[in-house]
């Protein structure tokens, strides 16, 4: 779980950088990671999620990248929503440390 949390940091500060590079740097990286992800998605490691990350690096310099990422974002939330109403999700829900409930009373 550590490792997890842990690449999510480097890539946010990865993004974090390059939305703060000048325009001649986060525009064609940019863009190179919404082609290359559109181009390249049946590649193992290329794929779709260059595509958000592109998005990510744009939204700063250009207005229609900012609003194409928000609707992205929202419309797979919404697909997230209906896999798991639709039981192609399963979600594990993880117990917390204050929440024991009482036995059932037996008998």
């Amino acid at each position: 779980m550590g490792e997890k949390k842990d690449i999510r940091s480097r890539i946010s500060r990865i993004v974090e950088r390059m939305r703060g590079a000048p325009p001649y740097v986060a525009v064609p990286t940019g863009l190179g990671f919404v082609l290359g992800g559109t181009v390249l998605a049946p590649l193992p490691v290329f794929g779709v999620w260059m595509v958000p990350l592109g998005l990510a690096i744009l939204a700063p310099h250009w207005p229609g990248a900012e609003r194409l990422s928000r609707r992205l974002h929202w419309q797979r939330l919404k697909f997230l929503r209906w896999s798991i109403r639709h039981g192609f999700v399963r979600v594990k829900r993880a117990e917390r440390k204050g929440d024991e409930r009482a036995p059932d009373a037996e008998g």
